[in-house]
């Protein structure tokens, strides 16, 4: 059943209240009066919100389905859970020409600066999944890698997601006594300037910065998987602390498609960020280990974009205030994308659900090739 045809059917029963009492009275003519099937028609007329939720539809649609539809004041048909709901067909996958790698994985500094602190075996498997992703990345040999981080300790002009466009980019981790952790990329000016105009052009804001100092949003994740250290790198800023959006978070992914799929380059991108973690005083230490299941099943079911039909506030009461640097990345690589998870580890006393996670960008151009194939015979 198609989710755009879900929502039609709930606002076309919410603006014509006969209507809504004769697929209440009659749910197996559902598919004459509204263009659903009775099993949707039913989810509907029950008010169960989460699973309406979980295949993508906006809280402020939902409610209506309990609150006005069943005059249930108090939603007492759903739970608030996040489920994933396999039964909508995944889209047909369509990488960008000229994405060799996509992944994602955490950047939390006390890996590097004081691994000590973590149960041993748990930063044992954690470091593991870096080298696996390392390997991954060398593999693929791209030509330029774009990494998605969120600001930490940088200042910038705008509360736009910012580009790095300068010829280099050094920093420390001196605020976690350990400056003795400085790394210096080289910068990729001329692609960073068209990824950024590009961008512009989708008619979304974005802030190009020659100076991006590097702090363990970049300087973790970078010292563990950068293959060569001549590698050029561009460095994708997000400030959820000044604005948080995930729609534009994937669309600011899609706009970047033509581009890439246009340079020539063999391009990379990793996401890095979360899952959960909070900074916020008397938080901090807190790990949601449901709901960082829930994303890392979405990724591995291949429908880590229906995170981004999320409203912002039920993210951020998860922790997962990073995850918008993950929906580029998503927005980048398209739908139906599905991602192997290397490893997840809830750490306490570093602050968060760690996780690495590849995205199969083979499965998913074998299954565009073959759905293509199909389609032509």
């Amino acid at each position: 059943m198609d989710k755009n045809a879900i929502e039609q059917a709930i606002l076309a029963m919410a603006r014509d209240p006969e209507l809504l009492e004769q697929v209440k009275a009659q749910s197996s003519r559902a598919p004459e009066l509204v263009g659903v099937d009775q099993e949707w028609a039913e989810t509907i007329l029950s008010g169960n919100r989460d699973r309406l939720r979980a295949i993508g539809l906006n809280d402020g649609l939902t409610i209506l389905v309990s609150r006005w539809f069943n005059d249930d004041l108090g939603d007492a048909a759903s739970q608030g859970g996040f489920l994933v709901d396999d039964s909508q067909p995944l889209p047909n996958p369509d990488v960008p020409t000229g994405v060799v790698f996509a992944g994602g994985c955490s950047h939390v500094p006390d890996l590097l600066a004081r691994p000590e602190i973590d149960p041993p075996d748990a930063v044992a498997r954690l470091l593991d999944g870096y080298d696996r992703l390392k390997r991954d990345i060398a593999a693929a040999d791209p030509d330029v890698i774009l990494v998605t981080a969120d600001c930490h300790f940088q200042s910038f002009a705008t509360g736009h997601t910012v580009i790095g466009t300068g010829a280099g980019h050094l920093g420390s981790m001196e605020f976690f006594k350990r400056g003795d952790l400085d790394l210096s990329l080289t910068g990729r000016p001329d692609f960073a300037r068209e990824l950024a105009a590009a961008v512009r052009g989708a008619g979304l804001e974005v802030e190009e910065a020659d100076r991006v100092d590097l702090d363990h949003g970049l300087i973790v994740p970078l010292r563990l998987l950068l293959p060569r250290p001549d590698l050029p790198v561009i460095p994708i800023i997000t400030q959820p602390h000044r604005s948080f959006s995930p729609f534009n978070a994937r669309r600011f992914g899609e706009a970047l498609r033509g581009v890439v799929a246009e340079s020539g380059l063999k391009v990379a991108f990793l996401a890095t960020g979360g899952l959960s973690h909070w900074l916020d005083p008397g938080h901090f230490g807190g790990v949601d280990v449901e709901f960082d299941t829930y994303i890392l099943k979405l990724l591995e079911t291949g429908r880590g974009l229906d995170l981004c039909s999320l409203e912002p506030y039920p993210l951020l009461a998860h922790g997962q205030y990073e995850i918008q640097n993950w929906m580029i990345m998503l927005g980048l690589i398209g739908p139906g994308v599905h991602g192997d998870v290397y490893t997840y580890e809830p750490m306490e006393a570093s602050g968060g659900g760690w996780t690495v996670v590849a995205m199969d960008l083979a499965r998913a151009r074998a299954e565009r090739s073959a759905a293509v194939g199909a389609g032509a015979s």
